[in-house]
């Protein structure tokens, strides 16, 4: 009798061993909030810009009054050039403003740059990027004042400087009033087009005011000419068509 229940014992034990085995080799079941269970080929969803907006050329806009964002600095060269594949500027640097451009070819920057980042999912359908126009141009100006602008008041310059080279305005913008005169959205009825602000060969006083305008053909380029972009919803106060 000792010996059958010994060995009922010894088997049970066995048992038990098997059982706690192979429980530790057997994986652990997935939980509904597994990593692993989430597809690497799920889509990206684009999402809304936050205040603070780097898109798809790492170039940085920042949230305006208005329901609108504001391109921190003038469209560098790197940034035209990963977008429209050239870059026609007279004074060659990555972090300089693209200038020798015109009105069409930053209208046209705008239209590639919107299709890019809708395209890469870097924004959602209904953003655009636009000009400013003249009146959003001087709400961009702010307290900007001529001794943050990179001109030629104060000492003759032969080219423009890397954008952020002096302080930025209230608004966190840099080099609203110097380095190149920025395109503004024009009335497409008109033969000629706005530019203001100031740029890196102006000394003259009146060149230099709030209030001064400079007019051009649609396609006419100049080494002081340059732009700055503005990102808007469909709707938003103040859109208006990229090729306007």
């Amino acid at each position: 009798m000792k010996s059958t229940f010994a060995f009922c014992t010894a088997l049970a034990a066995a048992a038990v061993v098997a059982i706690v085995a192979t429980s530790a080799a057997a994986p652990d079941a997935k939980k509904p909030d597994d990593k692993s269970s989430v597809s690497a080929d799920e889509p990206k969803v684009a999402k809304a810009p936050d205040k603070v907006f780097t898109n798809s050329v790492d170039m940085i806009l920042l949230a305006m009054p208005g329901d609108y964002w504001a391109g921190k600095y003038l469209v560098t060269q790197k940034e035209y050039t990963k977008v429209m594949g050239s870059n026609p500027s007279a004074f060659p640097g990555d972090n300089n403003p693209v200038d020798s451009v015109s009105y069409l070819d930053a209208l046209a920057f705008c239209e590639k740059l919107t299709a890019q980042d809708i395209e890469k999912k870097s924004l959602p359908e209904g953003y655009s990027y636009t000009l400013p126009t003249e009146g959003e141009w001087e709400s961009l100006v702010s307290d900007a004042e001529l001794d943050t602008a990179v001109t030629s008041q104060n000492a003759s310059r032969s080219s423009t400087s890397p954008v952020g080279s002096l302080a930025a305005n209230s608004l966190g913008l840099y080099d609203i009033r110097g380095n190149l005169m920025e395109f503004c959205l024009s009335d497409g009825s008109k033969a000629y087009r706005v530019l203001r602000g100031g740029s890196w060969q102006d000394h003259l006083e009146v060149n230099l005011r709030r209030e001064f305008r400079w007019s051009c053909r649609p396609d006419e380029t100049m080494n002081i000419f340059g732009f700055r972009v503005l990102l808007k919803k469909a709707g938003a106060n103040g859109s208006a068509p990229a090729g306007s």
